[in-house]
């Protein structure tokens, strides 16, 4: 999908449990396998928190992208919003669709009153880095993750 051919044809819309099945797609192309019944409880749970915002890019009835954001607050930082989930289909990328997904996601948070956004990604990904420089993202702090299961 080119710019030209996406421009008028995305709808940025919440998600349906409908719409499962496609997302599991689009999870797997990043590695997240997800059975279709998870993505419908997640789906269902994520549209009853009120601190979540979660949607779909759809292009002629078939959804190409997803982003969620969260707001959080933590001591050093007060309120802010963070991006925790982006995906758009190998298809429509390059095609304004993330940014479009962002931008969603960047009017719900100043909706909400907060003053800044923040995303992480991951160093194996260097075209996300890439994006998000190009949407006015600034590199503020390089981290790792340490994880243990409970």
């Amino acid at each position: 999908m080119t710019p030209s051919l996406v421009a008028g044809r995305v709808q940025i819309r919440p998600p349906r449990t409908a719409d499962a099945e496609q997302l599991g797609v689009l999870n797997r192309q990043l590695g997240y396998a997800t059975e279709v019944q998870e993505l419908v409880a997640r789906i269902e749970r994520l549209s009853e928190l009120d601190e979540h915002f979660v949607a779909v890019a759809e292009v002629d009835g078939t959804v190409v992208g997803w982003v969620q954001a969260e707001q959080r607050f933590s001591m050093e930082t007060g309120d802010k919003a963070e991006l925790i989930g982006l995906i758009v289909g190998a298809a429509a990328r390059r095609s304004g669709v993330g940014g479009l997904l962002v931008q969603a996601a960047e009017d719900w948070a100043a909706d909400r009153g907060l003053r800044s956004i923040v995303v992480r990604s991951n160093v194996i990904r260097p075209e996300s880095h890439s994006f998000y420089k190009q949407i006015g993202y600034t590199q503020s702090k390089t981290q790792h993750v340490y994880t243990k299961s409970l």
